[in-house]
């Protein structure tokens, strides 16, 4: 199964659909305040687990954890 292009978020469409500035996603993420991946020089954000980071009422160890098992990494 394909998956959709909306399944990853870069920067700028994390900001967007967070309603905060892009440079502020990015410090969030170094800080390992959102979950997400730095691929190269460029963060993605899987958008499951943003909306499971949101939904848990900002529990981004919870979350952190479940990214480790499926073999993410923090940053």
């Amino acid at each position: 199964m394909k998956k959709s292009t909306t399944d990853i978020m870069t920067a700028k469409q994390l900001a967007e659909y967070l309603q905060m500035s892009r440079i502020t996603v990015c410090r969030l993420a170094r800080e390992k305040k959102l979950p997400g991946l730095k691929i190269g020089k460029a963060w993605r954000f899987p958008k499951a687990l943003i909306d499971k980071y949101i939904a848990s009422g900002s529990n981004f160890e919870e979350v952190f954890e479940s990214l480790e098992a499926a073999g993410g990494d923090r940053n």
